[in-house]
């Protein structure tokens, strides 16, 4: 399997927010290329191309979620908040008829990024991303107590869901091997997939695990943005081996009017690495 992503972005930038809060930002690829926006995998960080080969096509952007890499955190994670850092790094870097695309975790936030910037959007790209855990079971049981008390108060729900989530900032390369089908198991064998995911996890870490953290008190606050709002081309990629399976695309296929579902045999959640080509193909000619 000949894999090689990047962690070696071509501009690596910091934004200062009106609130004295940064935000952490990568550009990648041919910056008169078309634009692309991908909001990483939880937990992740901005450093990772998919395929260089291919993001060379586009000007691809990439940004750390509160809490991760280089962006400061928020006391009340929210949705919105991070589609507003992310539209704040959109303004910095004049970013108009934008491909969003959210692997993982990544793709909640890329709904409300989308809704957001509105009509600077050209397409939305969901890759291997779960339905509500309410509706698609998928969240671990040690976690459901945690997703309790979320909902009942998100703010005072950050520290505990930070201390139970300091697996990921004592070992940010176990993260490397936490997806669980062979597929997966095959991509991360290639050397150079390896070197990159973990590149990606330790930047994620550098604040420790209140990135991790901050992306699940968001994710089960229950404020999911509207689906039947997106008035743009909608793109699901979901691997037929994957953990986050097909089940999940057909969720938001069936409540996002208009939208692709694309299923991939034999992939798993590290899809975006072996199909990104194609992926980014389709979000900027849309």
């Amino acid at each position: 399997m000949t894999l090689k992503p990047g962690s070696d972005p071509r501009r690596d930038g910091i934004l200062m927010r009106v609130d004295g809060r940064r935000v952490g930002w990568s550009e990648w690829g041919d910056p008169r290329g078309p634009a692309a926006l991908l909001l990483h995998r939880n937990p992740g960080s901005r450093l990772l191309d998919p395929d260089p080969a291919a993001t060379a096509a586009v000007r691809l952007i990439t940004v750390d979620r509160p809490g991760y890499g280089r962006t400061d955190p928020f006391d009340d994670p929210t949705f919105a908040a991070v589609a507003a850092d992310v539209g704040a790094v959109a303004d910095e870097l004049h970013l108009d008829d934008v491909a969003v695309i959210g692997w993982s975790g990544g793709g909640m936030f890329a709904l409300e990024t989308a809704a957001f910037l509105d009509e600077r959007v050209r397409s939305l790209s969901l890759a291997c991303t779960p339905a509500p855990d309410d509706e698609i079971p998928w969240m671990p049981d040690d976690f459901r107590p945690l997703v309790a008390s979320i909902v009942a108060d998100p703010s005072a729900a950050l520290a505990p869901v930070t201390e139970a989530c300091s697996f990921y900032a004592d070992n940010p390369e176990s993260m490397v091997d936490s997806d669980p089908s062979d597929a997966d198991a095959e991509v991360r064998a290639v050397p150079a997939v390896r070197e990159a995911l973990t590149a990606m996890m330790r930047e994620g870490a550098r604040q420790g695990a209140i990135g991790m953290a901050s992306d699940v008190v968001a994710g089960c606050r229950g404020d999911l943005p509207s689906l039947d709002k997106l008035r743009i081309p909608v793109h699901l990629w979901y691997g037929e081996a994957d953990w986050i399976g097909p089940e999940h695309g057909r969720w938001y296929a069936d409540r996002i009017e208009g939208s692709q579902l694309n299923l991939v045999a034999g992939a798993g959640h590290l899809l975006p690495l072996v199909k990104w080509n194609a992926i980014l193909t389709e979000a900027t000619t849309s």
